[in-house]
């Protein structure tokens, strides 16, 4: 029999400013959920704490002694907020209702805005309730640096209007209010038993506003919501609600703030629509998951609603993305996080895996991160050039490339030991990930170390870096698969895992796995020697192509078998071609760049085309974590996903901002061949470009404003242009 399945039990949605997350459900509702914080990841949160679980409206008519509390029927997404619309799940009461929200970029509260249209043609009386459960608590992993939730909320302050409410143990405070003019009978009531159409866990209390007013016949009503927080004082809580009442100039400031964002390399394809919205979209994405807190500072978190903090794996990644849609503060913000924060904790250069809003730091970092830091500080450089930046980065790049050589690497080898990106339990042995970016890595060093003055230094760092790569093309090569490895190991030390791995693909729901364990096993009588091992066909096997490392041959051969349904679905790259169950955004974008930086364009597109399919399936607006619907709902990766196949490789674009250079070496799709490709306002250094392509039957049209003269190295086919003209138009 047919089935089909979902593994998201309801679809999620974010309201985000750079403080505010609000997390609830599309039908208006705030269902307890998730699992660090066991059902407590949604509601309203200012970093690093929660200050409510939700809040709800209740309408009665009193005429027809109908009452419910609204529960909405469509949802519509927006860049700068959301907008939940209620009539059915009105019942019989003749209105219809038009929720909006946002909360405001620089603000640490929110504002939402009801208005109520009697569509009948008698007067409708109303009673309406705002109730909402406040649940002052700290983010995941608080207690194990010695912060505790009080033992309760009370309410400390209330009016007609407002309550304000305080954790018992610490200066947390929340503060709701509303603004509704032309009522009668308003009152504020609290209590820990005031709850609404939904339970929710927590140590909070209720507070709730009633008032009652008439509608006539077609008239709309309209009143505002503040909710407002602190996680310092209780003149902080009431200095940011009584802002918040000057709504209508915090939201043109949003407006403008989304238009600023989309306007940053812009890219458009003509006939593309779908894909243009895409990118704008990702584009937005990315400053939802923006967090700051004012005692650490602002960065890129990983996702929503899961992983709400800061990681150096996901942002490796994340931030060539934001390299390449030109925020460039916001990398350098994320950057300065992660630096200082591993500093505080390693002290010796590696780079920590998780970072929470309050500032703890839940593991100390995999391999795979320390060496793709090392990466990203050297690709930031060439996008800005700016020589302060690499300079205050270096000395943490030098510390942590020794020890990833050192403590990591016991046997010199050049590979390092330890968990990479597939944090799978068992599988912290040379893995193929870290392997590459450690290769990467020493490149990038001895780039770094030229541009700095030390000569000796770079020529080491780039002996070590032809090393590694010579290595990685011995070692990780399988011959008889035409794939690399994931894993480099002896025999011996395999051996011990196969129940615990077995285990893993059982609950996977794989069968068979420790026969084909046993198969890798039993080819192989010398247990002492290291060799590569294909253990999960995990997707980070194309690593060596997305970065160049593969030889030109193995390169070749490799994306032709990732090429099929071994490792490809519907909607994108397996995360293990074994396995075939699970696709994330970035297996996917990974494998794009990789099909790109060997020429492979269509391939490349086609990878893309797979995983915008998923796009708006769970949350409009938004492509998942999971592919193609489950996961959290917006995840920063997907910038990498989206920016460094579009903008680095069709683009063609090779920064070199400390040498005001532009590299332009475009790679055109067959789909693309006779449309219009634009990338406008695109950022290098301290310059904007806007680039125009046009392919036909092998000829290119490039039309480029470079009103700062940089150099521009313009490739196609084997012949190169160079100009530093503010305005010129090629063909080539």
């Amino acid at each position: 029999m047919k089935q089909v399945s979902s593994r998201h039990p309801f679809p999620v949605y974010l309201t985000s400013g750079e403080y505010i997350k609000t997390i609830g459900t599309q039908d208006g509702y705030f269902p307890d959920f998730g699992h660090h914080l066991a059902g407590e990841m949604g509601g309203i949160w200012l970093h690093p704490i929660k200050l409510l679980d939700g809040f709800w409206l209740r309408v009665k008519d009193k005429k027809r002694d109908i009452s419910v509390w609204a529960k909405a029927d469509e949802f519509i997404n927006y860049a700068w907020g959301s907008e939940f619309r209620y009539d059915h799940g009105l019942g019989h009461i003749p209105i219809s209702i038009k929720r909006t929200q946002f909360a405001p970029e620089l603000e640490k509260g929110m504002v939402v805005r009801y208005e109520l249209h009697n569509y009948s043609d008698q007067p409708t009386e109303l009673e309406l309730e705002l109730l909402c459960r406040t649940d002052l608590r700290p983010v995941w992993f608080s207690e194990e640096i010695g912060i505790q939730d009080g033992q309760k909320d009370s309410l400390v302050a209330a009016s007609d209007w407002t309550g304000m409410a305080k954790d018992s143990g610490n200066e947390w405070y929340v503060m709701v209010g509303a603004d509704m003019p032309g009522v009668t009978g308003q009152q504020l009531n609290s209590g820990d038993d005031l709850i609404g159409p939904e339970w929710t866990a927590g140590k909070g209390t209720g507070l709730s506003i009633t008032s009652e007013i008439t509608l006539a016949p077609g008239t709309v009503y309209t009143f505002y919501i503040y909710i407002a927080g602190s996680y310092t004082s209780r003149d902080d809580c009431e200095a940011t609600y009584a802002r918040l009442q000057s709504h209508e100039q915090l939201f043109a400031e949003k407006m403008e703030k989304y238009e600023q964002v989309d306007s940053m390399s812009h890219f458009e394809v003509e006939g593309e629509s779908r894909l243009n919205d895409i990118f704008s979209w990702v584009k937005w994405n990315t400053q939802w998951l923006v967090q700051r807190v004012d005692f650490i500072g602002r960065g890129l978190t990983a996702g929503s609603p899961h992983y709400p903090w800061w990681f150096g794996c996901d942002n490796s990644y994340s931030i060539q993305g934001l390299m390449a849609i030109g925020d460039f503060q916001l990398a350098k913000d994320t950057v300065d996080i992660l630096r200082r924060m591993s500093w505080e904790t390693n002290g010796n250069g590696r780079i920590v895996h998780e970072i929470t809003t309050m500032g703890a730091v839940a593991n100390p970092g995999n391999t795979q991160e320390t060496a793709h830091f090392i990466a990203l500080i050297w690709d930031m450089f060439c996008w800005t050039g700016d020589i302060a930046f690499l300079q205050e980065n270096y000395q943490i790049c030098v510390k942590g490339f020794d020890w990833l050589l050192q403590e990591m690497d016991p046997d010199q080898d050049l590979f390092p030991s330890g968990y990479g990106i597939i944090e799978i339990s068992g599988l912290n042995m040379e893995l193929i990930d870290s392997a590459v970016y450690t290769a990467q890595a020493a490149g990038a060093l001895s780039q770094m170390s030229r541009t700095l003055g030390d000569t000796g230094n770079a020529d080491e760092y780039e002996a070590l870096a032809n090393r590694m790569k010579t290595a990685i093309n011995d070692m990780y090569w399988l011959e008889g698969e035409g794939l690399f490895a994931d894993a480099v190991a002896p025999k011996k030390d395999i051996i011990p895992k196969v129940d615990h791995l077995v285990r893993i693909a059982e609950k996977h729901g794989i069968s068979g796995y420790r026969e084909y364990l046993e198969g890798l096993l039993g080819g192989h009588e010398d247990e002492n020697a290291d060799r590569g091992w294909l253990l999960n066909k995990n997707w980070v096997i194309v690593t060596p192509m997305e970065t160049g490392i593969a030889d030109k041959e193995k390169g070749r051969r490799a994306l032709e078998r990732m090429r099929t349904g071994e490792f490809i679905g519907n909607y994108g790259t397996y995360l293990s071609g074994l396995y075939q169950n699970e696709i994330m955004t970035i297996s996917t974008g990974v494998h794009a760049a990789a099909e790109a930086a060997y020429g492979n364009a269509d391939a490349a597109l086609d990878l893309l085309q797979r995983m915008m399919d998923t796009f708006s399936m769970a949350l409009p607006g938004s492509m998942n974590e999971m592919s193609p619907d489950y996961g959290c709902a917006v995840q920063a990766w997907t910038v990498y996903a989206m920016a460094v196949p579009l903008i680095r490789h069709f683009i063609g674009i090779k920064p070199m901002a400390h040498m005001r250079t532009l590299h332009i070496a475009p790679l055109i799709p067959t789909e693309w061949e006779g449309k219009k490709i634009a990338l406008k306002h695109m950022r290098i250094g301290d310059a904007t470009v806007d680039i125009m392509l046009l392919c036909n039957q092998g000829t290119l049209q490039a039309d480029i404003i470079n009103s700062s003269g940089y150099k521009i190295v313009l490739e196609w086919n084997g012949h190169t242009y160079i100009s530093e003209e503010t305005q010129m138009s090629i063909t080539l």
